[in-house]
This record gives C-alpha cells, sequence and structure tokens, in this order.
C-alpha cells in the first residue's frame, strides 16, 4: 500500500516516513501541496496525509484539488496538523471531502489505527462517510478557504512575533550569563588578529590566532595552524602562558569561523577558559593511575610495564633483570596496634630507607599493602645479594613513630631473568616463593628463588588437600596433656591437641599442618572441630561418673576474627549440656593484638558466656598489663622457650619470676609450659609457679590413658 505525506516540516516529515516505513508501507512524501498534487497527476496512491500550512499550496487547497479530480476523489485523505487547531479548522477539513481530522502530537500507534480503519472496506466501498466534497457555492467556499488560511497565517504572525520577544529576552539573558560567566569572549579579523576580547585572563599578551597556535598545548602547533589557515571550527584547544607573576597558566580555547552571505570568510568568534586548576588536577589523576598515592611510588600497573621494557630490553642486549620482592616483617601487628596512620607512617619510612640503599637505575614499585617489588636492570646476582643485605641491614635500626621505637625487619625474595625463567608474570611467582621461603625460615632475611620452591609450592597445595581429605576420612584426632600442681603432681587441667594419623605417613607432626592451615579458612574447621571433640568427651567422663577438671581448647587468631566463633561455642556446649565454666579458650598474644570489632566482641562474649581465658606464649614480646585487665584473662601460660633456658640462662630466670609475681599481684593462674626435667620444675617451683605441664609428668595421651588421671566422684 503506498502513502502520499505532504509536511513543510522535515523532522515531522521524515517521522512519519520512518514509522510507515517500519510498518511496511511504501512513502513518498513532499514539502508542500503543489508537489504533492503533481505526484497525483501522474502516480496512484492509496492514502494522503497532510498537513495543512505549507509553502505554494496549503493542505486545504491540495484537499480541494484531490476532492475535484475525478480519479483521485476516493482516495482517503487525512488532515495530520498541530497549526492553531479549532472546531472550524476541522469541520472546514471535512466539508472539504477529509476523511480524518487528527491533531499532533499524536502516539504513533494510535495514528497508525486510524491508518488502518480508513483503509477498511468501510472507507474504501464508496464515498466517505461525510457526504464528500463541499456543494455550495465556488465563491463562498473560496471565501472560506481563504478566511481559514488568513486566520492561520495571523495567528502564525502572532506566535513568530511572540517568538521574536522571546528571542530577545534570551539575547539579554545570554548576555547577563556571559558577562557571569568564567568563560571570556574574543573575535578575530580575517587576517587571525584578534581584535576584541572580553573578559581575558590578566596578562595574556596574544595578538592573533596565530599566536595562539604557537603557544598549543593539547596538540601540535602545526596542527593549529592549519586548522586556522583552513578556516576550521576548532574546540577546546589548549594553550598556556606565564602570567605577569610568571605563573604559568592553561587556556582552554573554542572558535568559530563566521563567513559573510557571499560565503568569504570574515573573522573567527570563540571563547576562552581558564583551566590552569584542572590541567593540574588532571595531572594529579594521571599520576595516581600509575603510582600510589601514599609512597609515591609505581604501582602494580605501571610495575608491570617495566617489568615488561626491562626483560625486552635485556633480550636485546643478553644482560640480566633481577627482581626483588619485600614484604614487612609483622606489619600487621604494628598497623593494629598502633593505628593505621603509624601504619601509614611506617610504609613511608620503609621506602626511604629501601630507596637510599637502591641504586638509581632500580625501580621501587608498591604492589599493595605491605608489599614492594624492586627491578634491578643490567644486574648480576651478586649485586643484588650486595643490595638486599645492606637493606636488611638499615631495617634492623628501630623507627620512630608517633615517639615510639618500632622493630620491624623485611623479607626478602628474589628471581633472575632470563636464569630463572623468560616469563614475567613467571618472574614475579618465583620472587613471591623466594620471600615467603624466606618468612618460613624465621624472616628479616631473603632467599633467591631456586628450582625446589616450586616443589615446596606443591608441597602446600598438596598438605591443603590432605587435611580435606583427612577431614572426609575421619582421620583427625585429639590427644590431651595433663596440667598438674608443681608440688604433689595432683591433676589441675588438660589441654587439648590436635593429632593427624595419615593412613601412609603415620602421624603427621602438628607443627607440618597446623600453620597451612592457619593461612585459609582450614584452621577454623579443625577449630570447630576439636571443640565438639572435647565436649563429646567430656560428656562421656561426666556421665561415667568422673570429676573433670578445666580444660583449654586452643583458638586460633584467624578464628577469633570469625563472625560465627562465639555461635558455635554456645551450640556446642548446649548439644552436649557442658557448663561453659569446664572450659577455658586459650589464645595467643597476637591473636589479641588484632583488636578488630570481631575480635572485641568475640572476647566479650566469650568471657560474659562463662568460659575461662587463656592467654598462651606469654612474655614473647608483645606482652601487655592493658590486654590482662581488658580482657579478664584468668590464666597465663608461661612460653616454652623461657622454660627451656631457666637452667642455663640466668635472665630467663628473672622473666618467670617477673611473670609469676605479676600473676599473684593480678590474682591469675600461671601455668609454665615444657617442663622436661626435675631442674626446670624445681625453679619453676621456687619461682612460685604452681601449676606446669610438660613431657615430664606426661606426654598428650588420649582418652583412654588420661581416664587414668581422672578421679571418680564419691
Amino acid at each position: 500500500m503506498k502513502i502520499l505525506v505532504a509536511e513543510d516540516d522535515e523532522s515531522s516529515r521524515r517521522l512519519l516516513e520512518t514509522v510507515l516505513l517500519g510498518e511496511g508501507f511504501e512513502v513518498v512524501s513532499f514539502e508542500n501541496g503543489l508537489k504533492a498534487f503533481a505526484h497525483l497527476q501522474t502516480e496512484v496512491v492509496d492514502l494522503i496525509i497532510s498537513d495543512i500550512l505549507m509553502p505554494e499550496m496549503d493542505g486545504y487547497g491540495l484537499c480541494r484539488a484531490v476532492k475535484q479530480n475525478q480519479y483521485l476523489q476516493n482516495v482517503p485523505f487525512i488532515f495530520y496538523t498541530a497549526t492553531y487547531t479549532s472546531s472550524q479548522d476541522e469541520r472546514f477539513a471535512l466539508s472539504l471531502g477529509a476523511t480524518k481530522f487528527l491533531i499532533k502530537p499524536m502516539v504513533m500507534t494510535d495514528l497508525l489505527k486510524v491508518i488502518s480503519n480508513v483503509m477498511s472496506s468501510e472507507y474504501k466501498s464508496g464515498a466517505p462517510k461525510n457526504g464528500g466534497l463541499y456543494r455550495g457555492s465556488p465563491l463562498k467556499l473560496d471565501k472560506q478557504h481563504a478566511d481559514r488560511v488568513r486566520s492561520k497565517l495571523d495567528e502564525k504572525l502572532i506566535e513568530l512575533q511572540a517568538e521574536k520577544l522571546n528571542l530577545i529576552k534570551s539575547e539579554a539573558r545570554f548576555r547577563d550569563f556571559a558577562e557571569a560567566s568564567a568563560d571570556w569572549f574574543w573575535e578575530s579579523d580575517d587576517q587571525l588578529k584578534i581584535k576584541a576580547l572580553t573578559g581575558g585572563p590578566a596578562g595574556l599578551n596574544f595578538y592573533s590566532l596565530t599566536d595562539l597556535a604557537e603557544a598549543c598545548h593539547s596538540h601540535s602547533s602545526n596542527q593549529m595552524l592549519k586548522t586556522l589557515q583552513t578556516h576550521q571550527h576548532f574546540s577546546d584547544f589548549v594553550v598556556h602562558f606565564s602570567d605577569q607573576q610568571g605563573k604559568l597558566v592553561y587556556l582552554r580555547v573554542s572558535g568559530k569561523p563566521i563567513f559573510a552571505s557571499d560565503g568569504n570568510f570574515t573573522g573567527y568568534r570563540g571563547v576562552g577558559r581558564d583551566v590552569s586548576e584542572m590541567m593540574t588536577l588532571n595531572r594529579r589523576v594521571e599520576f595516581l593511575a600509575s603510582h600510589d598515592e601514599l609512597t609515591g611510588l609505581p604501582n602494580r600497573s605501571l610495575f608491570r610495564q617495566r617489568l615488561e621494557h626491562a626483560i625486552a630490553k635485556a633480550e636485546r642486549t643478553g644482560a640480566q633483570v633481577l627482581l626483588l620482592f619485600f614484604d614487612l616483617d609483622h606489619f600487621k601487628l604494628v598497623n593494629d596496634t598502633l593505628g593505621h596512620d603509624a601504619g601509614d607512617q611506617l610504609l613511608i619510612m620503609a621506602t626511604k630507607r629501601i630507596t637510599e640503599k637502591a641504586r638509581a637505575t632500580d625501580s621501587l614499585c608498591r604492589l599493595g599493602g605491605d608489599e614492594f617489588v624492586m627491578v634491578m636492570e643490567g644486574a648480576s646476582p651478586q649485586d643484588g645479594h650486595r643490595l638486599v643485605r645492606d637493606i636488611i641491614t638499615a631495617f634492623s635500626i628501630p623507627f620512630e613513630i608517633h615517639k615510639q621505637r618500632v622493630y620491624c625487619t623485611t623479607s626478602i625474595g628474589v628471581s633472575v631473568y632470563p636464569d630463572d625463567t623468560t616469563d614475567p608474570q613467571t618472574l614475579v611467582v618465583y620472587a613471591d616463593l623466594a620471600m615467603y621461603r624466606a618468612k618460613q625460615n624465621g624472616r628479616n632475611d631473603f632467599e633467591f628463588y631456586t628450582s625446589n620452591l616450586n616443589f615446596i609450592a606443591h608441597q602446600w597445595l598438596d598438605m591443603e588437600n590432605g587435611i580435606r581429605h583427612a577431614f572426609k576420612e575421619n582421620q583427625f584426632f585429639i590427644v590431651y596433656q595433663p596440667q598438674v600442681e608443681n608440688d604433689n603432681n595432683q591433676l589441675v587441667g588438660m589441654e587439648v591437641l590436635l593429632r593427624w594419623r595419615h593412613p601412609e605417613r603415620g602421624l603427621i607432626p602438628p607443627l607440618e599442618f597446623i600453620k597451612i592451615a592457619e593461612q585459609s579458612s582450614l584452621i577454623n574447621q579443625i577449630g570447630d572441630y576439636v571443640f565438639d571433640a572435647t565436649c563429646l568427651q567430656m560428656r562421656d567422663w561426666i556421665d561415667k561418673g568422673y570429676v573433670v577438671p578445666r580444660i583449654s581448647v586452643n583458638i586460633s587468631a584467624r578464628h577469633l576474627r570469625s563472625d560465627s566463633l562465639v555461635k558455635m561455642l554456645m551450640d556446642t556446649v548446649a548439644k552436649y549440656d557442658v557448663s561453659p565454666k569446664l572450659l577455658c579458650i586459650e589464645i595467643t598474644e597476637h591473636a589479641l593484638l588484632e583488636e578488630g570489632d570481631t575480635v572485641k566482641k568475640n572476647m566479650r562474649l566469650i568471657k560474659d558466656a562463662g568460659f575461662g581465658i587463656s592467654l598462651d606464649d606469654f612474655g614473647m614480646g608483645h606482652s601487655s598489663l592493658l590486654h590482662l585487665k581488658r580482657w579478664s584473662v584468668d590464666e597465663v601460660k608461661i612460653d616454652r622457650s623461657f622454660v627451656e633456658g631457666l637452667v642455663s640462662s640466668a635472665e630467663n630466670r628473672v622473666i618467670v619470676k617477673a611473670i609469676v609475681a605479676l600473676g599473684d599481684a593480678l590474682g591469675l593462674q600461671i601455668v609454665g609450659e615444657g617442663v622436661e626435667n626435675q631442674m626446670q620444675a624445681d625453679i619453676l617451683a621456687a619461682s612460685g609457679c604452681k601449676n606446669v605441664q610438660g613431657y615430664f609428668y606426661s606426654s598428650p595421651i588420649e582418652a583412654k590413658e588420661m581416664q587414668g588421671w581422672l578421679t571418680k566422684q564419691s
């Protein structure tokens, strides 16, 4: 089906074309009635859609001409207009033979429904419902036509006059806005000389657009000159100059070429703005995109680029590249105890100490947290060896932070291109493995990557998988080590310990798997298992009539940070109907130093629930009376390292006496652990330490053997 559209407004005409073509109609369109009627003399259409006011021949005239033509009078004619419509307009249109009179704007789906109805058999069979063309006097019809068009033209003139007034007001508003704007305005002549300048910056010494081009910052001078010489529009060209105080000022300039009516170029007209602050901000943003904000070092993204560049250069020259991976030892401890500001200060100071020892060509980058990497181009392993030793020595001196001495060492791993690998990412992995090995060796040390480190990494992964398998196959079990009174060997408590019986490897020492478990959530699963197994055994002993002393169960630092810890403890004692007073939650001092909100909450809830709290490894360098008081600790365990040196070290004996005296003063139970001989036991007794545990009294034993230590209720 073919539809003719007569509409002088191009946007309205294009819209109708798009909608109708989208529905599968064939469409022809014209901007006035005269062209439309000329087309109808030679081409057949099925429907006409027309506006009213159009040049040369208006819509009314087109409708009259169509309806007076015997070949066209049965073609449906729809008026679609927004031009000052009234009921008189619609009556006159229908009197001319129009099928429908529609008012803009209209939902296109509704318009399509009207078209569908108009093209139905009801309209196609015979004359339209309005009775066809107006049958009155032609002179009267001409007069009505002229009146309707004149009326609409008068209304159009009124509208245009109103628009003119609005334009005058808009121009006045624009001038007001321009005066208040941060932009300044300029004009040039056809020779590019600046002839007018409004609101320009102080000290601006440009007299022509050519001068601006010579000072262009965002584009090349030739590029801007070519734009000006070819009279093209330009936008957001940034130029710079020095003002009267010698300060560098950046200006953003845009211009539009002006042409006379004959097409001759008469000059430029444009605006400018001082964007010095924005340029400074942009440079800051660009810097932060590739650098660490705190230390100013290149970040992870820029590090990759520098490493790849160094390797590519070394590949061409046959040189070596060393990659050093740094991690600050116990940084989190400093961050948590002294605050994040102190941690930030430590990172800044550590950066300074490393860079002071590095060569000018070495590139230090911060990966995040307390991890740093350094790219050493053209360096030998001997160069790297000397540097890491110098850095480790530099870190032996304490840092002064907030008027406190802070000791923080570093562990360093080193990998070498191309000896270890030629792949940049693998080089990073190898340096990381070497650094981790340095930490395993006791920290404050360095390691060069060797091939066996890969084997160690695989062993680590195998151990993790083995722990998971051990849970499924019930390979874990618990043992108990008695705690006794020093003078009479009477049982006063016991500590629960975990053991792993592997079907092929036999008993696996806890030191081999606990450390690996602590690096993942497996340690939480182990803690849950040990506590459940302990409460189950307690229930069995109580049911058999045994008197059960307080039992200590170890909880890891990671578990103490868990939101589900206290719920697990309470659910388990409720499950086996065991009193919390019979259980002592044993934690290390290090765990308490991580005083996050969850740790504080858990410690309070553990105490409120009635559990005892035992502080393990006391005296290992982080001791604090504040912790003993804040968490209402019930028991303190003297670390086995002090007990081991009691016989040979007078200093250890003094420390143990001080810990015992402190415990007595605060009303705490003191337990000396790791007692292996009579001499150690005697010194502890002489120091006032009443409760002890260790292999001298009993090794860790299973429940049946432990039952021999328990007494029956009378």
